[in-house]
């Protein structure tokens, strides 16, 4: 291709993907749970209102609708949400649960209501360690679907973070109650936080978003996950109304300043914008030319970019975060541009990048195994060195990994390390040292075809370990029993 011109603890563990430096060692937390499902009692009663999947065998994703008053100025939220959910698994379900992030973050959050709008009974709910339970009175069997609707109020607390206000910018990132993976056989997959990385799991889902923002400066920006469904237009109060839509996405997160700036960019059709603040914006310039580079070459790569647009967000909270559609790069980043493409804000931007396919796309447990997403991001990098300046692949090698002398298991969990240091070196830069052996092993030609193969198929699903290596499996026959003994643990 051409080469082209939440407690403050809470909000460092959930934007630590990107990493550039160690941080101080953390304490260690229990292990991940999976919740499980309530026992499937012998007889399933049946509800007329459950609607049924047209074609058993595909997955109807769960659909947000999110309807959301915020004051700018009061820093609050009154939402109204509405969740269609389909029971996908052959499991009769007389549970659901939902994470509400918000309730962990230190964020004042109250309901005001929760009901299902169609005949479905539900019992006494109960919102427990950041966990929603909602009793189903009538089992929902497989290929039924449920709608409930929740009215909650959100009151961001103050400081730099990922769901909360400072007096430049306010996040909100995991700001909505949302249903985990249901695991047959097994349950929801709840996972608790660790001292490092990121716990929470993601299914594959639609979202429908108004925003009517009210109390707000003139200049107020919004950086979204997907481009304005229709004109901005003064809304009933005088405020300013946003509608989104989002498919195939992981989350649905945003951004709100008015003292954001806006650059713009493209690549073929879809529009790409940094929106960073006014002192950054050499290096916002740059990094929004890296971002449309590494989205040509991913594109051509990996397989076509997977959302509409894509948005970069200069952020106040820590190191980098990724989601569908938009990033957060920490604002230290910008400082420390020294324009030249060796520098932090290159590598973190082609990294975030990256996360459209590995996380956004193809999606995986974050808290068990990480190195499904993170190593193939920070591999990705390189791949971008790789083309868009070759001569500085060696550079990137010394900067990234081997200056660090990095040990311990690709496939450590985040709850194996109790610093972010050994969890980086473990996940991250071991991460991209075996990737590059199975490159080496394996040739350049059954490598990037496993990696395009893999993509496209890991298309709204979550993947495993094990899907990565029956993939691999598929486009070579080089036994890979000594890397895997290398970087792996065996258990």
């Amino acid at each position: 291709m051409k080469q082209s011109t939440i407690l403050i603890f809470l909000a460092i563990v959930s934007s630590g993907c990107a990493w550039a430096q160690a941080i101080p060692t953390g304490t260690s937390l229990p292990p991940a749970v999976i919740q499980i499902a309530s026992p499937i009692p012998s007889q399933i009663p049946s509800t007329e209102t459950k609607k049924p999947v047209e074609q058993e065998n595909q997955r109807t994703p769960t659909q947000y609708d999110l309807d959301v008053l915020f004051d700018y100025s009061e820093h609050n939220l009154k939402v109204r949400e509405k969740i269609t959910y389909t029971n996908n698994s052959n499991d009769p379900l007389t549970e659901l649960q939902l994470v509400v992030d918000a309730f962990r973050s230190g964020a004042s959050f109250s309901f005001s209501d929760l009901r299902a709008i169609d005949e479905t009974e539900i019992g006494e709910y109960e919102l427990s360690e950041g966990i929603l339970h909602i009793p189903l009175l009538n089992s929902l069997n497989s290929r039924e679907a449920i709608q409930i609707e929740i009215r909650y109020e959100l009151v961001l607390p103050a400081g730099a973070g990922t769901l909360s206000w400072t007096d430049r910018q306010a996040n909100l990132i995991d700001w909505y109650p949302y249903l985990p993976p249901y695991i047959e056989g097994q349950g929801w997959l709840v996972h608790t936080p660790a001292a490092v990385g990121e716990y929470s799991v993601f299914e594959s889902s639609n979202f429908n978003v108004h925003l009517e923002i009210v109390n707000a400066p003139a200049s107020l920006q919004i950086a979204a996950p997907a481009p304005v469904n229709t004109s901005m237009t003064p809304a009933v109060l005088g405020g300013t109304t946003f509608d989104y839509v989002l498919y195939n996405a992981r989350r649905f997160i945003w951004s709100a300043s008015g003292q954001y700036e806006v650059l713009d960019t493209q690549f073929e059709d879809i529009p790409i914008s940094i929106y960073y603040f006014n002192e950054h914006r050499d290096a916002a310039e740059a990094s929004l030319e890296t971002a449309r580079q590494a989205l040509e070459i991913y594109s051509e790569l990996y397989s076509p970019f997977p959302y509409e647009s894509l948005a970069i967000v200069d952020a106040q909270f820590y190191d980098g975060l990724e989601s569908d559609g938009i990033f957060f790069l920490d604002q230290s980043y910008f400082l420390q541009y020294n324009y030249s493409p060796r520098n932090y804000l290159t590598t973190l931007t082609a990294h975030e990048v990256a996360h459209n396919w590995w996380f956004g796309q193809t999606g995986n447990d974050q808290a068990l195994e990480p190195w499904l997403d993170e190593a193939l991001c920070i591999y990705s990098e390189l791949l971008y060195y790789d083309d868009a300046y070759p001569e500085m692949t060696d550079w990137w090698w010394q900067f990234r990994i081997d200056r660090f002398r990095p040990v311990g298991l690709v496939n450590s969990s985040i709850y194996n390390h109790s610093s972010f240091d050994s969890y980086v070196q473990a996940v991250y830069m071991r991460g991209a040292q075996f990737l590059q052996n199975l490159r080496n092993a394996v040739g350049d030609s059954a490598f990037f075809a496993f990696l395009r193969g893999y993509s496209a198929d890991g298309a709204g699903k979550i993947f495993v370990a094990d899907d990565f290596f029956n993939y691999i499996r598929d486009y070579s026959s080089v036994n890979l029993d000594l890397i895997k003994a290398e970087f792996f643990s065996s258990q």
